[in-house]
C-alpha cells in the first residue's frame, strides 16, 4: 500500500539524521511497518523492504539506532551483548589470514618457484637469498627472524643462492638480496641490500626501509 512506502521513505530520513528528538516517531514507525508489511506487502521489493527493517529490529542495528528507539533497564545488558559480538567479528575478520610466524627455509629451485606460485594470492612473501660468508647476510636473518613475529601474516622465506642455479658473478655481487612478491609477481627486487642499510643493521632498519617502500602491511592489532 502506497501508505506504508511513505512510512518507509519516512523511516529511512529519520534513520539517517539520528537526532534524540526524533526517537519517538522512529518507534512509531517500526512498530507500524513491522505489523502492516506482513500483512499487506506481497511482492519482492517490498518484501526486500521488511527483511531490511527485521534486520534493524533483531540487532544488526548501531549503537546509535539502538538507543534511539530503546531506553530501559535492558540497555546495558543489550550492549553489553552487542560489544562482545562486533569484537568477536572484528578479530575473526583480523586473524582470518594464515599465520606463519616464522622463517621457512627453501631448499631447491623447484620449492623455491612453487612458495613464489602455489601460495595464496593475497599472501606477501619475502625471500632472503643469502649465502653464509656474504656480508650482511647475518644482519639480515636475524631482522627477517624479528619480523616474521610481527608480521605474522607475511611469509619471510630464505634459500641458498647455489640451490637456485645462481651464478658465482650473482652470489658476489647481488648478494644479500631480497625479494618480494605478491600473486606471483615480483612488487620488490632489493639486490645487495646492504648498500641501502650497511653491513650491520637490525630489524627497525630494515621495517623502516619497506614501510618507506610501501611493502609492508599495517601491525595486527
Amino acid at each position: 500500500p502506497k501508505g506504508v512506502i511513505n512510512d518507509w521513505r519516512r523511516f529511512k530520513q529519520l534513520e539517517t539524521e539520528q537526532r534524540q528528538e526524533q526517537r519517538r516517531e522512529m518507534e512509531r514507525l517500526i512498530k507500524k511497518l513491522s505489523m502492516t508489511c506482513r500483512s499487506h506487502l506481497d511482492d519482492e521489493a517490498d518484501k526486500q523492504k521488511q527483511k531490511e527493517l527485521q534486520e534493524k529490529i533483531n540487532g544488526k542495528m548501531t549503537l546509535q539506532e539502538y538507543n534511539m528507539i530503546h531506553n530501559d533497564e535492558d540497555d546495558e545488558e543489550f550492549l553489553q551483548r552487542y560489544r562482545k559480538q562486533r569484537m568477536e567479528e572484528m578479530r575473526q575478520q583480523l586473524y582470518s589470514g594464515q599465520q606463519f610466524k616464522q622463517v621457512f627455509e627453501i631448499t631447491s629451485g623447484e620449492a623455491f618457484l612453487d612458495t613464489v606460485d602455489k601460495e595464496h594470492k593475497s599472501t606477501l612473501i619475502m625471500i632472503h637469498i643469502y649465502e653464509d660468508d656474504i656480508p650482511g647476510t647475518e644482519s639480515l636473518n636475524g631482522c627477517m627472524i624479528c619480523l616474521a613475529a610481527e608480521y605474522p601474516t607475511v611469509k619471510f622465506c630464505r634459500v641458498k643462492s647455489s640451490l637456485i642455479g645462481a651464478s658465482t658473478r650473482f652470489t658476489n655481487n647481488a648478494l644479500p638480496a631480497l625479494l618480494v612478491y605478491k600473486a606471483g609477481e615480483l612488487i620488490g627486487n632489493f639486490v645487495r641490500i646492504t648498500d641501502q642499510l650497511g653491513e650491520d643493521f637490525f630489524a627497525v632498519d630494515l621495517e623502516a626501509f619497506l614501510q618507506e617502500c610501501g611493502l609492508l602491511p599495517e601491525k595486527d592489532l
